[in-house]
């Protein structure tokens, strides 16, 4: 089968996509070497519509999109009237980006959510003030008052560990995936607060909050009637309570890390839940091995080395122009304890940035 992947970067999915024998095209914002090195690979310069055209080029079966195209549901229909959509469709991106109805149904399903409020609360010190087409934790930042924009709402700041579960959805059956503690505005990689810089895991939790973890995931999937892999972003409090933050109805980042301990592909299992409504039967693991995985974001303006590309992915071309703030690179981690993956991550960040100096 010839798949379309499209999305901000495309080269997680199309890796996954690629390892279970699919024939892959991709696009996205950077069209990096390794990426480019395993499948036609495209750069789009007019984001996100210039997705439009490239679509209608590709002869493919079906498409699937990854991260940024969640926050516009109208060029998601749009594309799929050209090519068929292995995915969620514009309404149900609606459903499950709308605070409100986010809401509603984490308080029928008894999962913690923070209050969220349409218009600026008096009190400055405990909010978030959230864009309603964030990605990343880009977006996000701490309430000090001023001015805001018309996407913007408001939502209590909860104090915590982030972390993140990725689902999949198929006809009347939802299953947890696993579970990972997002490294969220690590200095070392360069990120900004609130910004998503990598995942670690398989992360334990208690059954309680495993279960709040999967109510949430089967609250979402049936009341935005979500289909195939979708991620939820959570805080965990210092009493292990799991509050839902948001919703990402597509493949997310975390998944890489998902698929590393399980040795299988989600872009696959994917792909069977979209087309046949099927759901794959995921086993226990039994845990071994730990893994993780970082973005390095430039603190300059910089252009690229030639990067030595063991443990690194999204490994831009020599000598591309990276913009103070944009990704350099993507760094891939293991270790036998969970406590050893991050400090693997940083000993390969700063080989990286020991180039580029």
């Amino acid at each position: 089968m010839r798949l379309a992947i499209l999305g901000a970067s495309a080269r997680a999915a199309a890796f996954s996509a690629l390892d279970a024998g699919f024939e892959v095209v991709a696009a996205d914002l950077f069209a990096d070497s390794d990426l480019h090195a395993r499948c036609p690979t495209t750069r789009i310069e007019d984001w996100p519509h210039g997705f439009i055209g490239w679509l209608e080029d590709q002869q493919v079966e079906g498409w699937i999109y990854t991260g940024g195209l969640e926050n516009h549901p109208a060029l998601v229909d749009r594309l799929a009237t050209t090519r068929p959509l292995l995915g969620n469709a514009g309404e149900h991106l609606c459903l499950c980006r709308d605070p409100k109805v986010l809401a509603r149904l984490f308080a029928d399903a008894e999962v913690p959510f923070p209050m969220v409020l349409n218009s600026p609360p008096d009190d400055e010190e405990a909010w978030l003030i959230k864009s309603r087409t964030s990605a990343g934790g880009l977006g996000v930042d701490d309430w000090r008052g001023g001015e805001a924009g018309r996407s913007d709402y408001w939502q209590a700041r909860i104090d915590g560990r982030a972390i993140s579960a990725a689902y999949l959805a198929a006809g009347d059956e939802v299953a947890l995936l696993g579970v990972t503690e997002q490294l969220i505005a690590r200095n070392w990689t360069g990120a900004r607060q609130y910004q998503y810089a990598g995942s670690v895991g398989p992360l334990a939790v208690s059954a309680s909050t495993r279960r709040d973890i999967h109510n949430a995931g089967t609250a979402v999937a049936f009341g935005c009637r979500l289909v195939g892999l979708f991620g939820i972003d959570f805080v965990q409090d210092c009493a292990g309570r799991a509050w839902a933050v948001e919703v990402n109805p597509r493949f997310t980042a975390s998944m890489e890390i998902v698929e590393a301990w399980a040795g299988r592909s989600v872009v696959a299992d994917h792909v069977d839940a979209c087309l046949h409504t099927k759901m794959a039967r995921w086993e226990e693991v039994q845990f071994f091995c730990y893994h993780g995985k970082a973005y390095l974001f430039a603190r300059r303006d910089i252009r690229a080395a030639e990067f030595d590309p063991v443990g690194l992915r999204d490994i831009p071309s020599p000598g591309t122009p990276i913009a103070r703030g944009q990704p350099i690179c993507t760094v891939l981690a293991r270790a036998s304890s969970y406590e050893t993956v991050e400090p693997a991550l940083q000993a390969i960040a700063s080989g990286v940035l020991r180039q580029i100096e």
